[in-house]
C-alpha cells in the first residue's frame, strides 16, 4: 500500500500514479508521544468500536429479523430511554437487505468516552486546550491508494439495497442519519466533512440538507454560482473520532480530518474517490459518490426531529449517485433522532467538552459550561463565569451572541461559577437566585433569549453577598468522626 501525507487542500495523483516508500508504521512513528499529545489510540474504524463495546458488555446483538421501516427505530428509541442509555445495538438480520445495522453506539457518556479512548469525557477539554495552543499537533491527512471501503464497487448504484432507516410514521421516507458528507471549496480547494441529513429518494438519487452557514452549504453556494456541478461523497460507518468531528462547528482553519486524527492518535487514512477528486475515509463501511447539478432540487419531506415534532422539510439539493463503493459486508451505522434522551444527546456531551476551550478563548472568564440534554447540543447552554466586574455577565452574553458556535442558541444563561460541577440542577438553582426580572433578560430580534443570572455587584445595585460555607475546622472534625457517628 502506498502512503502520502497531505496538507489540507493539497492534491496527489490518482491510484497508482504516485509511488511512495513510506509504510504505515513509518508514517505513524513520526507522530511520537513527544510530538503528539492528543487522545491516544482510540478505535480506528466502526468494527473495532463494535468489538470494543461488546468486550465491555455494552453491545446487544439482535439476531431475529427486524424491519428498517420503523421497527429498528422503535427498538432503538426504547433502549435509549433506559437508565444509562441502554445498550449499543447490532441488528444482524434486517428485512429486505443483506446488510447489518448498528445504532445507539454513542448512547451514553461511558460509551462516548470508550469510543474516543478516554477515561471520561472531561479529558477531551484537556486535549482541545493542547491542540489550540499547538495546532501543529493535528496530523496531516494521509492518502492511501486502497482501503476496505473499496472492496466492492457498484455500478449502477442501488441505494435501496441498503437498510437506511425510516424512524417515525410521518417521515417523508428513509434517511441516512449519521452521514459524513465530503465536499470541496471550488475556489480554495479546502475540504469539508460535515454531518447533514440525507434523504433517500430512489435507487440512484438522494437529497442533502446542508445547514445554512455550514462549510458544505458555503461550498454548494459557490458551485451553484459558478454554474458547475458539485461533486459530493457520503461515507457511512467511519471511525468514532471522525464521526464526532463531522458534527462539530470547528473554528476556521481546523479541518475535520486532521482534527479526528489528533483525537484518535494517528492520521486518518483517506482514499480518493473514483468519480471525483474528493477524499473519503478508507476504512469506512460504504461510500456514496455523486454530483449535484445546478438548480436540481427536490422536496425532502417531513423528518421526525429532536423537538418531539416533525420538521416539515424543504427543497434540498438533489444528488445524482454515480457509484457506491463498500466493504464486502458493510454495517450501516445509524442514529434515531427524537425526544431526549437519545444518542445525539451524548454526542453533544462529547462536543461540549471539546468546545469549552473555544468558548474560553472568546471569553476568558468562562469557567465551565453545560449543554442540557433537553437542548440537544447548542439549543440551550448554561455558562459559569468568574465574575469580577460590573456588567460582565451581559458582556459575556453579547460576545457569545455575536460570534462562535453558541450564537444560534435559543437560550443562554450565565451564572456564577461555584465549587460544584455545573449540572442542570446546580445551574438552575444558581440562575433562580441570581436573576432579576426583567432587567437581566436580553432578547434578540430572531427570538433567542439570553439571561444574565450572575449575582449583582454593589455597582449593579446588588447587596452584600457572602456565600454559605461550613466552618472549616468543624468540617474537618466531622470528616474525622464520620464513622464514629455510625455512618459508613
Amino acid at each position: 500500500m502506498n502512503w502520502t501525507l497531505l496538507t489540507p487542500g493539497s492534491s496527489a495523483g490518482r491510484e497508482g500514479e504516485e509511488k511512495h516508500c513510506h509504510t504505515p508504521v513509518e508514517v505513524i512513528k513520526t507522530f511520537s508521544s513527544a510530538h503528539f499529545t492528543g487522545v491516544a489510540m482510540a478505535f480506528k474504524d466502526l468494527r473495532s468500536l463494535i468489538a470494543g463495546l461488546e468486550a465491555a458488555g455494552e453491545l446487544q446483538r439482535v439476531a431475529v429479523e427486524v424491519d428498517p421501516d420503523l421497527e429498528i427505530a422503535c427498538i432503538t428509541d426504547r433502549q435509549s430511554k433506559l437508565p444509562g442509555g441502554g445498550k449499543a445495538l447490532l441488528f444482524e438480520k434486517v428485512k429486505g437487505s443483506p446488510f447489518q445495522v448498528a445504532t445507539n453506539l454513542f448512547g451514553s457518556p461511558a460509551r462516548m468516552a470508550l469510543a474516543l479512548g478516554v477515561a471520561e469525557l472531561g479529558r477531551l477539554s484537556e486535549a482541545m486546550e493542547k491542540l489550540l495552543t499547538s495546532p501543529g499537533l493535528a496530523p496531516l491527512p494521509l492518502l492511501v491508494d486502497r482501503g476496505p471501503c473499496r472492496e466492492v464497487v457498484e455500478r449502477p448504484p442501488d441505494l435501496l439495497r441498503y437498510p437506511f432507516l425510516k424512524s417515525w410514521p410521518g417521515d417523508g421516507g428513509r434517511f441516512i442519519t449519521l452521514p459524513l458528507v465530503f465536499t470541496r471549496d471550488p475556489e480554495t480547494g479546502e475540504d469539508n466533512c460535515g454531518m447533514y441529513r440525507v434523504r433517500i429518494f430512489d435507487d440512484g438519487s438522494a437529497g442533502v440538507r446542508w445547514k445554512n452557514g455550514s462549510g458544505g452549504w458555503a461550498h454548494y453556494r459557490k458551485h451553484m454560482a459558478s454554474g458547475k456541478r458539485m461533486p459530493v461523497a457520503i461515507a457511512v460507518g467511519a471511525d468514532p473520532a471522525l464521526t464526532l468531528a463531522a458534527s462539530l462547528p470547528l473554528p476556521a482553519g481546523l479541518n475535520e480530518v486532521p482534527f479526528a486524527g489528533y483525537l484518535r492518535g494517528e492520521p486518518v487514512p483517506m482514499l480518493r474517490c473514483l468519480d471525483s477528486d474528493l477524499l473519503v475515509p478508507a476504512d469506512a463501511e460504504l461510500v456514496i459518490e455523486g454530483f449535484v447539478e445546478p438548480g436540481a432540487t427536490r422536496n425532502e419531506g417531513a423528518f421526525g426531529n429532536h423537538t418531539g415534532s416533525y420538521d416539515q422539510g424543504e427543497e434540498v439539493p438533489l444528488l445524482t449517485v454515480t457509484c457506491i463503493t463498500r466493504r464486502r459486508d458493510p454495517i450501516c451505522q445509524a442514529t434515531v433522532v427524537g425526544p431526549p434522551p437519545m444518542e445525539d444527546c451524548w454526542m453533544a456531551k462529547g462536543a461540549e467538552r471539546l468546545l469549552l476551550p473555544l468558548a474560553r478563548r472568546q471569553c476568558p472568564e468562562i469557567v465551565d459550561l453545560s449543554l442540557p440534554l433537553e437542548g440537544i447540543f447548542h439549543g440551550c447552554a448554561l455558562i459559569a463565569i468568574e465574575k469580577t466586574l460590573p456588567g460582565q455577565g451581559r458582556r459575556v452574553l453579547d460576545k457569545l451572541r455575536s460570534e462562535g458556535w453558541l450564537q444560534r442558541g435559543k437560550l443562554l444563561v450565565v451564572v456564577d461559577a461555584g465549587d460544584n460541577p455545573l449540572t442542570m440542577s446546580e445551574g438552575f438553582w444558581r440562575a433562580l437566585n441570581g436573576v432579576r426580572f426583567p432587567g437581566d433578560l436580553a432578547l434578540t430580534p430572531d427570538g433567542c433569549l439570553g439571561v444574565d443570572a450572575t449575582r449583582k455587584l454593589p455597582e449593579e445595585g446588588g447587596g452584600q453577598y457572602q456565600e454559605l460555607r461550613q466552618d472549616a475546622s468543624v468540617s474537618a472534625q466531622v470528616a474525622r468522626r464520620w464513622r464514629e457517628y455510625g455512618f459508613l
